[in-house]
């Protein structure tokens, strides 16, 4: 079995509705659940860190 380099998975609880919402978000923008839930939380953080709107280390996001 091999091991990958990634982060500490995280379970995320959401409000009713909520999945659904990021789920049409992610297939509009071509990406996985979580990378559509990394992307949001990288853009929000990222106002106080230079945020430029890419994020090449993250599988499945694109530019916007």
């Amino acid at each position: 079995m091999q091991i990958r380099n990634q982060d500490t998975p995280y379970g995320l609880r959401m409000p009713k509705g909520m999945r659904e919402q990021v789920k049409a978000m992610a297939a509009e923008n071509g990406r996985s659940m979580n990378a559509e839930i990394v992307f949001h939380l990288r853009k929000a953080l990222g106002v106080a860190s230079g945020y430029s709107g890419s994020q090449p280390d993250v599988p499945g996001t694109r530019d916007e």
